[in-house]
């Protein structure tokens, strides 16, 4: 009996030893192994000894950076199989480094310690049930990249310090970005450390576009771009880095660039000085001595939404005030002049040839005219005698009407200095009288 019982066994030995020969699929070269490049410096985990199974099989939670060395194959026959060993070495002078065992079970292998960013190459020895090999794979390159996670915390244009572009305006396509692991672009195909650029559509279909690095801090934390403003089509985008391992960032916010046409709106603030000239009526020539008063400002605001080919329109507020004092002999006379308008506007930019690109168009300048009514508020004006008695003090809400033109001059993309002139007029019961209004403005377009 007991000599039927060991010639089954043999005869089962022998067959699974017969069919013991695995097939592999192993990851291709094009799959290649991260790691950060500091990660070769790290120690194992706690408790682990070097005699031990690798730490991705003793059930402890591997970090980011570890779980990325992982090789894995396919066995089409792992009953038949007790174990695998893999070997690794270096690509070129074929130096083995590693040497490592996993279970049956187990068709992949965590590689520990991490290998440094380089070429290698590895093959899988399968061992049968008696423990023999009874097969091997063919070797497979592997490529291990550092990896760093980009991040970019802004981009923002270098003239406007806006991540909002419009192509009716001038500018040069550059940008300045910041973030951490921002690394040169590949140079060679042997790099391993590189980050690459592009700014990427935020819906699926649309353009990428490949920025020129203009320059780069030592620290990877700063650089500046420029993007082909001609060839750029309108819509949102962000821009992505990607490093040589495949980490990128994430889309948000803070790497969102918008690409415009036209600004959808513009919006004009300007504030200067005056001196106000009364035309006609003789009412404070008669009472104030003088008919041209310096002690004066203006403030303007314009809003522009509609913008055709013949120019654009828009609606503005106008506001004026003017100190007025006059000092006699027996008395003196103080008050305050003050307008507010609302006006209709319309504009038309001239463009011409840019200093850097002569095939580009740069804005020159504004040529405006405006109209509007409102009201002229005469506020405290008052006699002053020498006894220290004051006559009451009059006030006076009335409509007046304005008319002018202005030329707003740009020296930078968004500042402007303007020369304007206006012509207002109030109606007041015994009294109508008009002032030519010349001013000088610095303003600023939003």
């Amino acid at each position: 009996m007991e000599s039927r019982i060991c010639l089954f066994a043999s005869i089962l030995i022998f067959l699974l030893a017969c069919t013991g020969f695995a097939a592999f699929a192993q990851t291709p070269s094009s799959a290649a192994a991260q790691q950060d490049s500091s990660a070769s410096k790290e120690s194992p985990p706690a408790g682990f000894d070097e005699d031990d199974e690798v730490p991705a099989f003793t059930g402890n939670k591997m970090t980011p950076e570890e779980s990325w060395q992982i090789l894995s194959w396919e066995e089409k026959n792992p009953a038949a199989v007790l174990k695998y060993e893999v070997i690794i070495e270096t690509q070129n002078d074929h130096e083995e480094l590693r040497r490592m065992e996993s279970k049956r079970s187990e068709n992949s292998i965590h590689v520990f310690p991490l290998l440094p960013p380089g070429k290698y190459r590895y093959k899988v020895v399968t061992y049968d049930l008696v423990g023999s090999p009874a097969a091997e794979s063919d070797w497979t390159n592997i490529t291990i990249y550092a990896a760093h996670q980009p991040e970019i915390s802004s981009i923002k244009t270098t003239l406007n310090n806006s991540s909002t572009i419009y192509l009716e305006e001038v500018n040069d396509g550059k940008f300045a970005v910041k973030g951490r692991n921002l690394f040169p672009p590949k140079e060679g195909k042997g790099d391993l450390e590189y980050t690459e650029y592009a700014l990427v559509p935020k819906k699926s279909k649309g353009r990428t576009y490949k920025p020129k690095i203009l320059s780069q801090d030592s620290g990877n934390r700063k650089m500046e771009i420029q993007f082909n403003i001609d060839s750029l089509d309108p819509g949102v985008y962000h821009f992505r880095a990607t490093d040589a391992s495949g980490l990128y960032t994430p889309d948000n916010g803070d790497n969102e660039v918008v690409v415009r046409y036209t600004k959808p709106m513009d919006i004009n603030l300007s504030l200067g000085y005056s001196c106000p000239m009364i035309m006609y009526d003789d009412t404070f020539k008669k009472y104030m001595g003088s008919n041209i008063w310096p002690l004066s400002g203006n403030a303007k605001l314009v809003f522009i939404p509609i913008k055709l080919s013949w120019g654009y329109l828009g609606v503005g507020l106008l506001g004026t005030y003017t100190r007025m004092n006059f000092e006699g002999d027996y008395f003196d006379i103080d008050g305050n002049l003050m307008t507010a308008s609302g006006l209709l506007v319309y504009q038309k930019p001239i463009k011409v040839a840019s200093r850097d690109d002569p095939s580009k168009k740069r804005l020159l300048g504004t040529v405006e005219a405006h109209a509007g009514v409102g009201a002229a508020y005469f506020y405290k004006y008052q006699y002053h005698y020498e006894n220290g008695f004051d006559l009451d003090p009059l006030y006076s809400v009335d409509a007046c009407a304005v008319l002018g033109a202005s030329f707003q001059y740009y020296l930078t993309t968004h500042v402007f200095v303007e020369a304007q002139a206006d012509f207002i007029t109030a109606f007041i019961s015994d009294m109508s009288y008009g002032m030519v209004v010349p001013s000088i403005n610095i303003g600023y377009q939003f």
